[in-house]
């Protein structure tokens, strides 16, 4: 399992991608599989059999230090990490069945021919310049899995079309709730994921907001968002997965509110794990996941007040959809189970092929 580079998969998750390859890893163990899991380090070691960390970048000379053509330094890193994890790939092991790539990186597509072993990647993301060019040079045997079928319609240029596979989470992860009467609202503080929306929806509609998640972006957050926090909308920091199961299952609504086109919405999955329903603009691969069992969709509007207004007016609605059906929903659609054997199927295909 190739894991992403820039941060650690250890709780509390950085976000989504972390989250659902720590939940992979321990879910196809317990199916008894053997995991190797490459990551960055502080990534915690007991949710794989092995865990292989990413070297670190070292010191450049001061010659190199002042190349006017120097990349920025999280592309160096990127590189250097998953240089060192082919390396170890090619030279010293005989005992994998099969590299599944989680790492948006291009240099695991890239190598593919010489590494010689199945490869399954999954696509978080849409796709950007670099992913490409390792699509265009990677083995046509190689398999692509996206997360949603939005998702899967944005890559292109795959030689074959991606099986979509949706995220699955460990139910026992978010137990059902008692609910309560705040709305929530988690993910990374940046602004595609448009937490001044949710604000601004929460406060035209009478109810108290939760903000829980990591600073992705400290100076938007520090000018966009800090202002609008009052005795209505608090902040409650990055919290571990047992305390945001709590925070979802303590409030009567969670607000999805993307400003871009998300891939999947694994918050939403959570929530609804708790009881606790969704109100989510429908981007990218949202309206996939939330149903009208789980919440309620709201088609973003021309500007961001008529969006506003939207979301306001769909809250209380939203809020009274019966706990246990929006619970019963999640497990039947999102369960880690139904996740595993359908990977199980394409790692059997991958191996098929080569």
């Amino acid at each position: 399992m190739l894991g992403p580079s820039r941060n650690a998969v250890a709780d509390p998750f950085a976000g989504g991608q972390e989250s659902y390859v720590a939940s992979l890893c321990g879910a196809l163990r317990d199916s008894g599989h053997h995991v190797t899991l490459y990551a960055a380090h502080g990534s915690d070691a007991a949710l794989a059999d092995e865990l292989v960390t990413y070297p670190q970048l070292p010191r450049l000379s001061e010659v190199a230090a002042l190349d006017f053509q120097i990349p920025e330094p999280g592309f160096l890193r990127d590189q250097h990490a998953f240089l060192g994890a082919l390396d170890k790939l090619l030279l010293h092991r005989d005992d994998i069945d099969v590299v599944h790539n989680n790492s948006l990186h291009h240099l695991p597509l890239v190598a593919s021919r010489a590494i010689g072993l199945p490869l399954v990647t999954t696509l978080h993301t849409p796709p950007f310049p670099w992913m490409e060019l390792g699509v265009a040079l990677c083995d046509p045997r190689a398999s692509f899995v996206a997360v949603s079928s939005a998702l899967a319609g944005q890559w292109t240029t795959l030689s074959q079309p991606a099986t979509v596979i949706p995220n699955g989470v460990t139910t026992s992860a978010f137990a059902a709730g008692p609910g309560g009467t705040d709305a929530v609202w988690a993910g990374r503080l940046v602004p595609e994921k448009g937490t001044d929306l949710a604000i601004r929806a929460a406060r035209q509609a009478g109810r108290h907001l939760r903000l829980v998640g990591p600073l992705g972006d400290r100076d938007w957050f520090e000018s966009c968002v800090q202002p609008l926090l009052g005795p209505d909308v608090t902040y409650e920091g990055h919290l571990t997965q047992t305390e945001l199961a709590l925070a979802f299952g303590t409030a009567a609504v969670t607000l999805m509110t993307p400003r871009w086109e998300e891939p999947f919405g694994l918050v939403a999955v959570e929530s609804a794990l708790t009881g606790t329903r969704v109100l989510a603009l429908e981007r990218g691969g949202v309206g996939e996941v939330v149903d009208q069992h789980m919440g309620v969709l709201v088609q973003p509007q021309h500007n961001d007040e008529e969006t506003v207004n939207a979301l306001a007016g769909a809250l209380d609605g939203a809020a009274a959809l019966p706990r246990a059906a929006v619970r019963a929903r999640a497990i039947a659609r999102f369960s880690i189970d139904r996740m595993v054997a359908d990977y199980e199927h394409v790692y059997d295909q991958a191996m098929s092929r080569w």
